[in-house]
């Protein structure tokens, strides 16, 4: 992807979630499908903190030589879903925190210089700026359509 191919994918992020959840009584946003998967406001949470996570990185590898990026918690994403109580987080106050965090990240993106500064995660190696907004984009992409999925299952139409 471009630079402005993928600063205008992340922009439009918020936009996605609200579209498709704007409406939907609380039972849909409640649904777990199983023991252990997540509602459609926890997924909504888990791209908040997803959001704040790469704001944070990408600030790194703009301000930082080769720095080591921060990571999830040790127990890993379901924890800090659980941590944040999303289940019973208020959606329509949780989609501007999303808003406001991957508008941090754009304007980061959209005044980087070198998108080959490295960054170094854990247990993935080094990756260049632009690596990293890409994998943020799939990963965002991957949950706007379990979010999809969720309201499919539930017999919600998406658009």
């Amino acid at each position: 992807m471009e630079r402005l191919e993928i600063i205008e994918a992340l922009k439009h992020l918020p936009d996605q979630i609200e579209d498709e959840t704007n409406g939907l009584p609380d039972t849909v946003l409640r649904f777990r499908p199983a023991e252990g998967e997540w509602s459609i406001k926890e997924v909504a949470g888990h791209l908040r903190d997803y959001a704040e996570l790469y704001a944070k990185r990408f600030y790194m590898i703009c301000s930082q030589t080769d720095p080591v990026l921060p990571g999830l918690p040790p127990a890993g994403e379901g924890e800090s879903v659980r941590q944040h109580n999303y289940q019973d987080a208020d959606l329509a106050a949780l989609i501007p925190e999303i808003r406001a965090l991957t508008l941090r990240m754009v304007d980061i993106l959209s005044h980087a210089v070198d998108w080959t500064r490295l960054g170094q995660q854990p247990g993935a190696g080094r990756r260049s700026l632009k690596q990293f907004a890409e994998r943020a984009i799939d990963h965002e992409a991957n949950h706007v359509a379990q979010i999809r999925a969720l309201k499919a299952q539930q017999g919600v139409a998406t658009e």
